[in-house]
């Protein structure tokens, strides 16, 4: 049982390298596989962020690749300017808390 367990964890593991290995060598299949996940991508986006309708995630399927990308360019830049913004607003606060401590500081040694 153990040793047929073994074969098939280890003819699974080469067929998974055989298809890693032809999707990274062959251009036209990288191309299809990223435009399918780019797709899939685009409508959890439509789906989750713009609150779309089935209509709308539907819509996405007759988008043609080019226009899939531009989504996909839009939904990373506009994820970038959130990032930066938290990121921003983080330090505006953690430097508040460090000029609030500091001014408690010192009016306490000032009395």
């Amino acid at each position: 049982m153990k040793d047929n367990l073994g074969k098939i964890l280890l003819g699974s593991a080469v067929v998974v390298a055989g298809v890693s290995l032809y999707l990274y060598f062959d251009e036209t299949a990288r191309e299809k596989v990223e435009g399918v996940v780019n797709r899939e991508r685009a409508k959890m986006f439509v789906r989750h962020r713009l609150n779309g309708s089935d209509a709308m995630v539907n819509a996405v399927d007759h988008l043609s690749d080019t226009e899939i990308n531009t989504l996909m360019k839009v939904m990373n830049s506009t994820s970038n300017v959130k990032d930066k913004a938290t990121d921003a607003f983080s330090d505006i606060m953690d430097k508040a808390k460090e000029v609030t401590s500091d001014v408690t500081h010192k009016v306490t040694d000032l009395f």
